[in-house]
């Protein structure tokens, strides 16, 4: 990360947390919160999150170790050794990838001001680009095979054009209907049969007004 990041990183540190919490009696670190809670954009592939603290006693405050419980979260302080008075902060970045839903990450930092460990928590809301209502579709076993269909509705802010379907086996068929171009399509799936128990996905195929391709699941069950 360049020196100016950490700058901005710090600043902005100093802006959001202004009320230093107290901790324990043998901690010299005193953090403005250890705990981060947000929410990312649909798509959105990162997130920054900083962690700041202060240096409340008389002697400098190494930072020894910091270890994050995943490989989509990093984390590193601005610098390591921190005198008395001096402010610092934990930046971390967390991948967002596909990821959607509720996720939760922790941060160890490892210092010589206490006995143990301190542990950060990182709480992201990831929202779904497209939600596909239902997921599942069902038949049961020697029905009549109707076509049933599944509303792929784009989350606000965003435009997917979605171009084809494909499905996982020959079990079922499945066609694409577009209800408003770029927001509302429609899955339409039908089984090929329902003399036995059988189950495929079927893939909407779509692309993103910035040319990035994505793929929504929708499962089809005979049972």
């Amino acid at each position: 990360m360049s020196a100016g990041l950490w700058r901005r990183w710090r600043a902005a540190g100093a802006l959001l947390f202004t009320v230093w919490g107290a901790g324990p009696a043998n901690a010299q670190l005193q953090w403005a919160s250890d705990v981060f809670e947000g929410e990312v954009r649909p798509l959105q592939k990162t997130l920054q999150v900083a962690f700041s603290f202060r240096n409340t006693g008389a002697t400098p405050v190494n930072i020894r170790h910091i270890q994050t419980n995943c490989d989509c979260l990093e984390a590193r302080a601005d610098k390591t050794v921190f005198l008395p008075g001096e402010a610092g902060l934990i930046a971390a970045r967390f991948v967002v990838g596909e990821r959607t839903g509720p996720h939760e990450r922790t941060i160890t930092v490892a210092t010589d001001d206490s006995a143990g460990p301190k542990k950060l928590t990182v709480r992201v809301e990831v929202p779904a680009p497209v939600l596909a209502a239902p997921r599942s579709l069902e038949w049961r076993i020697g029905a009549e095979p109707r076509e049933q269909a599944a509303l792929l509705e784009v989350a606000a802010g965003l435009s997917i054009r979605f171009t084809e379907t494909y499905v996982s086996n020959d079990t079922v068929a499945a066609r694409l209907e577009t209800i408003e171009e770029g927001r509302r399509y429609r899955v339409l799936v039908t089984p090929l049969s329902t003399a036995a128990a059988a189950n495929a996905a079927v893939r909407a195929k779509g692309v993103t007004a910035d040319g990035e391709e994505l793929v929504v699941s929708v499962y089809a069950n005979v049972r």
